[in-house]
């Protein structure tokens, strides 16, 4: 009963660390591709650096953003710190479920340092304390005034780190506190060093007073390796199962490896987002690829293997994830958070005011068509496509070209692999012209009854893979399915929506009004759907579930239990 309890804790554990860091590093991502966005037009008010419009949602919204203080300082700020807090607290606690409570199944490797469960968390905790300490302790010295020397110190204290993790921990517990390491500097960045500052700033220019300009450039200093730290922390969790890396005799020195070309790539996408042409950024090219491949030789990987493969696309389905739930999480969120205070235009449902990384943000969201509408809107949708497209192909490397180890199981039914690979197309392309004739037909006028009927046929669909996959491979067709039906949302009917609803605004028509509720009905779909389909897809590496008789049952349950949660956290 405590395996099974504590396999139950490891599971929601997992779950909520994955909620918060989306919700972490994917607002993260929504502001640095919002300021790379930020127009200059002229007749801006005194002290906005720049401003962009949204569509998002069926809603437009218009963000400004403050390079210094407004003429006058709301009296509510919205302040993005507790994803961040929530993500390390939970993933610490997840460290101790899964490590430290079975530190010799996990944590430690007699083969390589015979320690007692006691001493190797003795050894975590002060390692991880340390860690932050002397990165702290760079930051503050002289060494920081060069950002290039400061950026190889923090790499060379990365390696030492991980060399000795790998001297003292199994392979697996010596990566995963790689990982834990760089996450806890970031998180402690957030929590010790760029949230106070903003505060400091914050009250300065409520005051009237110049705020110290050593605070704005220490926390855009941490803010900065934030941002560059992100992608390197995601491909060492997501590589501490595999064993190739974790085994590997030198992989301390692949997790330096990671970390380099993690960062190369996040300088190329930031460049990207700026609008840099490629000759420009063309010099990180090597930079990304010569360390990832450099990685991939020395973790003697087969070079025609598919275990590298499978972990780039696990990679880059999680970053485009991460955009996209992130960015739809910092959207409801605003969305509750809006204010009807004072006198607003016409059309304005409320205005939020938002401190991030130094700069004050003024958002309003207008639910009809302001006076003036830009041709330049950013749409979010690439997100989502990019998320289902890498999400297919990992499908295809993992379950497809290698049907006979994961997706058939020859005591359920006995398969050819075209025929699993035949009978799984078909059912994801079965599932959504269900799913949208429900939502097209009289159904879908009642929200309840079709809830239900969305419900029913996610169960129908779960009984019926596990009647011809393996366990995986059932469980994991029923997180594509919904992760399909959310896609398809977006491409095939809010996007095009939205689109339509613009068009007409644009040249001062009233727009379909049946636009709007089918594009509002498909979003609210996808915010519901969300929780479910992340735990749906972490429960998959859970063969308590994926291996039990009545799987499609819990696969029907994890769906009802992550909508009402997800409905929870939306009141």
């Amino acid at each position: 009963m405590d395996g099974f309890l504590g396999e139950w804790l490891n599971l929601l554990l997992r779950w909520s660390h994955m909620i918060a860091g989306i919700a972490w590093i994917g607002t993260s991502f929504y502001f640095v591709a919002l300021d790379f966005s930020l127009k200059k037009p002229n007749g801006l008010p005194a002290g906005v650096g720049g401003e962009a419009w949204e569509v998002h949602g069926g809603g437009f919204y218009h963000v400004q953003k403050y390079l210094s203080a407004p003429a006058r300082m709301p009296d509510h700020l919205t302040w993005f710190r507790w994803e961040a807090y929530l993500t390390w607290v939970t993933g610490f606690i997840l460290l101790v479920a899964q490590y430290y409570f079975q530190a010799p199944a996990y944590l430690i490797d007699p083969a390589v340092l015979p320690l007692a469960s006691w001493q190797a968390i003795a050894i975590s905790i002060v390692s991880i304390i340390a860690g932050w300490v002397i990165y702290d302790s760079l930051c503050r010295s002289p060494i920081s005034r060069n950002t290039s020397l400061l950026a190889a110190c923090v790499l060379v204290l990365i390696l030492a780190f991980a060399y000795v993790f790998t001297q003292v921990f199994s392979g697996r517990g010596a990566f995963i506190h790689v990982g834990v390491l760089v996450g806890t500097m970031m998180a402690a960045n957030v929590f010790m060093v760029i949230i106070p500052n903003q505060r400091r700033i914050t009250a300065s220019l409520i005051r009237g007073e110049a705020p110290d300009p050593r605070l704005g450039a220490i926390g855009k200093q941490r803010s900065l390796h934030n941002t560059y730290l992100t992608l390197p922390v995601l491909l060492m969790m997501i590589s501490n199962h595999y064993a190739m890396i974790t085994d590997a005799p030198n992989a301390w020195l692949l997790a330096g490896l990671i970390i380099a070309g993690g960062a190369a790539l996040r300088h190329f996408l930031v460049r990207h987002e700026v609008g840099d042409p490629l000759d420009k950024t063309a010099w990180t090219l090597p930079l990304i690829f010569v360390p990832l491949a450099l990685a991939w030789w020395l973790s003697n990987s087969p070079l025609l293997a598919l275990d590298w493969p499978s972990l780039l696309l696990r990679w880059g389905h999680m970053i485009a994830g991460i955009a996209w739930i992130g960015t739809s999480f910092y959207f409801v969120a605003l969305d509750f958070s809006l204010r009807k205070q004072g006198s607003l235009p016409p059309g304005v449902a409320g205005e939020a005011w938002e401190v991030h990384g130094g700069g004050f943000y003024h958002v309003r969201k207008y639910v009809t068509a302001p006076a003036a509408l830009p041709s330049d809107l950013i749409w979010f949708k690439w997100e989502a496509y990019l998320t289902w497209t890498t999400g297919f192909l990992l499908l295809i490397v993992l379950y497809y070209l290698q049907a006979e180890t994961y997706l058939i199981d020859p005591a359920v039914l006995p398969l050819a692999a075209w025929q699993a690979i035949g009978i799984s197309i078909g059912s994801l392309a079965a599932g959504w012209l269900i799913y949208n004739m429900l939502c097209r037909s009289p159904i879908g006028g009642n929200a309840g009854l079709l809830a239900v009927c969305v419900l029913a046929m996610i169960l129908i669909a779960a009984h019926g893979y596990g009647q011809v996959f393996s366990g995986r491979g059932a469980f994991i067709h029923i997180g594509v399915l919904i992760g399909t039906l959310m896609a398809a949302n977006v491409f095939m009917v809010i996007i095009p929506n939205q689109r339509k609803i613009t068009a007409s605004l644009m040249k001062g028509e009233a727009p379909d009004p049946r636009l709007g509720i089918t594009g509002k009905q498909r979003s609210l779909h996808n915010t519901y759907l969300t929780l479910p389909v992340l735990l749906m897809m972490v429960s998959n590496h859970y063969p308590m579930i994926t291996d039990h008789p009545r799987a499609w049952l819990l696969a029907g349950l994890i769906v009802a239990a992550g909508a009402l949660t997800r409905h929870y956290l939306v009141r």
